[in-house]
């Protein structure tokens, strides 16, 4: 028999939770470094949507203080109240730092054109290129549309032609029912057709209907002249629709501020 003793060695624990390793040394630090690792991506993409929130955000503010910079400038450009500007596109801080704008939209109401009012100017601005100091600048074109109601039409008709209570009413795209009251002694209705002649809406009486040609004077053939459009804008054509006359106006290579 051998002499040495054949009792079983006594397991060593580690810490009383039962985690301990050989020699008692814990496994816990390399149990969790893994876990710590696999934290990493997480934060990153958190750290990452947070920064582009707050980019964002930047960004919208910096847009609605320059829109509003816009209107100061397009103002002095002929129009009698400060228009609504909208800057397109995103992001915006980059078309700042370039100082190029491709796209900014404009609406307006209530413009004084000569003897007319112009409502609902809605038009847009393409490639606007400031100076380096970010108070001037060029417009390479402007394209937008106004409305000249029929009674705004009627009011500037009724004293280009020396008639009293003029009326004006859609036929079709191009042609108009006019109502007057001539001379102060006959009132009747005609048909004339509206166009564009240069930088004024030209009335042509086609059809007397019940008002006397003798008595017509400057109702048979009149203009309306539309000065100083605003931008340097030129009117290109004319449309009636059931509001009134829709004008079709444009510009091209408009410098504005200082």
């Amino acid at each position: 028999m051998s002499e040495y003793p054949t009792q079983r060695l006594p397991i060593q624990h580690g810490n009383e939770g039962g985690n301990g390793g050989l020699f008692g040394e814990p496994e816990d630090r390399y149990s969790r470094t893994p876990r710590r690792r696999r934290r990493w991506p997480l934060i990153l993409i958190i750290v990452v949507v947070v920064l582009a929130a707050l980019f964002v955000v930047a960004d919208r503010v910096a847009v609605h203080i320059a829109d509003n910079q816009f209107a100061t400038q397009i103002q002095k450009q002929g129009f009698t109240s400060k228009p609504d500007v909208s800057i397109q596109g995103f992001p915006f801080l980059t078309q700042l730092a370039a100082r190029d704008f491709k796209d900014v939209h404009i609406t307006a109401n209530g413009e004084k054109a000569g003897p007319v009012t112009i409502d609902d100017i809605n038009a847009t601005m393409k490639d606007i290129r400031l100076n380096s100091g970010f108070n001037s600048g060029t417009v390479a074109s402007i394209d937008g549309t106004g409305l000249i109601t029929f009674g705004s039409l009627a009011k500037a008709g009724s004293s280009a032609a020396g008639v009293a209570d003029l009326k004006i009413g859609r036929v079709s795209n191009d042609e108009a029912k006019i109502t007057a009251n001539v001379a102060g002694l006959f009132s009747g209705s005609g048909v004339a057709r509206v166009t564009r002649s240069g930088d004024k809406i030209h009335v042509r009486l086609i059809s007397a209907g019940g008002l006397p040609t003798a008595l017509l004077g400057g109702l048979g053939n009149f203009t309306i002249p539309l000065p100083n459009l605003p931008m340097g804008m030129t009117l290109q054509s004319v449309t009636l629709t059931s509001q009134g006359a829709l004008v079709h106006i444009t510009g091209h290579n408009i410098a504005f501020g200082n």
